[in-house]
């Protein structure tokens, strides 16, 4: 058994425990707990595809002139 479906067997078991474990509902609780593991694994995809750009944006901005060590928190900075 693979990791995607066991996955599912608990959230499907998940489902059934938070209904009350009702009897012939399990068809039920397998499609909710696909269409539920389908929206998680979008979710992750999208943020995944948010953070890669936000990385190729923060390349391209930075010319490495500043040094890390010589940028001064701004509570070092004395006010005008």
């Amino acid at each position: 058994m693979d990791d995607r479906e066991q996955q599912r067997r608990e959230r499907a078991y998940k489902i059934w425990e938070d209904e009350g474990r009702p009897d012939g509902a399990h068809d039920d609780h397998w499609r909710r707990a696909e269409d539920q593991h389908e929206l998680a694994e979008q979710e992750s995809d999208d943020v995944t595809k948010v953070n890669q750009e936000a990385n190729d944006e923060f390349a391209k901005e930075g010319d490495g002139s500043e040094n890390a060590a010589d940028i001064k928190p701004p509570s070092a900075i004395s006010p005008d």
